[in-house]
């Protein structure tokens, strides 16, 4: 009966990979499999609490283990180091990157409360899905959604308007 289950889910991800995200067969098998592990562990771990959000992280993280396929792809790899050195760009990248936190720890600090657990757990949690973000809050995955990106942009504008002073 599960294997029955198992096949036809991993039949269902591997079209829904190659015909929504353009995947190989091969890359789609692959990341199917990963999924179903992930989920499975999950399930173990009672993570999910909401068994219909099951479906929805399926293909959630089906897509998000494609993703990484492809960007793994892009890696650069060298057989050699690079000739040119670049200190001098990657210390004022530094600063200014030491800067940009500075300034995101004060727009932090000027959100509501509970805006600001929200996405402090989030930032102390980047891999996991909307759905486990969003049983952790006791809310749908579309407001888990929209609230991490309403607070995103007010993060965005509030660094800008701080960083241009």
């Amino acid at each position: 009966m599960i294997t029955e289950q198992v096949k036809v889910i991993t039949a269902v991800l591997i079209k829904f990979l190659t015909v929504r995200m353009n995947a190989s067969f091969e890359d789609a098998q692959d990341c199917a499999q990963n999924t179903l592990l992930i989920a499975l562990e999950k399930i173990r771990n009672d993570d999910l609490t909401h068994p219909d959000a099951l479906i929805n992280y399926l293909f959630t993280t089906s897509k998000h283990e494609y993703f990484k396929v492809l960007s793994k792809d892009r890696e650069v790899n060298y057989e050699e180091l690079p000739e040119h050195h670049s200190a001098n760009a990657d210390q004022l990248h530094r600063l200014v990157n030491k800067e940009k936190m500075s300034l995101l720890k004060r727009c932090m600090e000027a959100l509501k409360s509970d805006y600001r657990k929200y996405i402090e757990f989030w930032f102390q949690n980047p891999g996991y899905e909307t759905s486990v973000v969003a049983d952790h809050f006791g809310i749908s995955v579309n407001n888990a959604w929209t609230k991490k990106h309403r607070i995103i942009n007010v993060l965005k504008e509030c660094i800008e308007k701080k960083f241009q002073k």
